[in-house]
């Protein structure tokens, strides 16, 4: 009997580890390491500044799972919010918070400090890991995240990303490096009580480092803003 329970425990310690090994981590894993992000509206001009900080490093039965602090600030070094974020691999797939969409001026900028996020998880494929292992066929996440300023909830945006699609994989060149990235597609769209501004963007993503460069544009295909790694410590 003992024999059996033991076969059956190292049966489940090998799929997990063959789990933890099928899924491709796009973070980094290393505790300390640090990625920054800078964001520029449509003409290039500098609108802020995101910095992640790698806390905890973890294991879970499925894969790894990452931790880290994170610092938003606007071009002239002000801190508008700060917080964490988790990473983590969940049956072969990676997922991560969307705390990345507070880098966006459009959507935070008029609550300015003091505010708080409601958000969502969404997972992040590997193209090898497709039913093609050519990126098509792949599926994606929607995502909605809930954002408000402390002193007035009333004061408040929800913002909802979907219809993300595969476009391609490609190089991707930032200040940072070149990186071999996954292109998604997606739609966008920010509601509160004063507006609704809806769009599409694209990202590239690229395993052990995660977004490398997002883009948004409004529906009549003019740029509105985009980030861009900048470093990796």
């Amino acid at each position: 009997m003992k024999s059996k329970v033991l076969l059956a425990s190292l049966a489940l310690l090998f799929t997990a580890g063959a789990m933890a090994q099928d899924c491709t981590f796009f973070f980094p894993q290393t505790q300390g390491a640090q990625l920054v992000k800078k964001g520029y509206d449509g003409k290039g001009n500098l609108i802020g500044v995101m910095t992640y900080t790698v806390d905890e490093v973890g294991n879970t039965p499925t894969g790894i799972e990452v931790e880290a602090d994170y610092i938003f600030t606007n071009k002239a070094g002000t801190v508008i919010d700060k917080g964490d974020l988790d990473a983590y691999c969940q049956n072969g797939e990676f997922f991560m918070d969307m705390k990345e969409v507070l880098s966006n001026p459009s959507f935070v900028s008029d609550m300015q400090s003091d505010i708080a996020v409601v958000d969502d998880v969404i997972n992040y494929p590997s193209v090898a890991n497709s039913p093609s292992g050519d990126g098509q066929g792949m599926y994606f996440d929607d995502a909605l995240i809930r954002i408000y300023s402390k002193k007035n909830k009333k004061d408040r945006k929800n913002i909802s990303i979907y219809d993300r699609e595969y476009v391609t994989t490609e190089q991707v060149q930032t200040p940072a490096g070149t990186f071999d990235c996954t292109k998604v597609k997606y739609k966008i769209k920010s509601r509160s009580p004063k507006e609704t501004i809806e769009g599409y963007g694209y990202e590239w993503y690229a395993p052990n480092i995660g977004v490398v460069r997002n883009e948004q544009y409004n529906n009549n295909n003019q740029l509105q803003y985009y980030t861009v790694l900048e470093e990796v410590k």
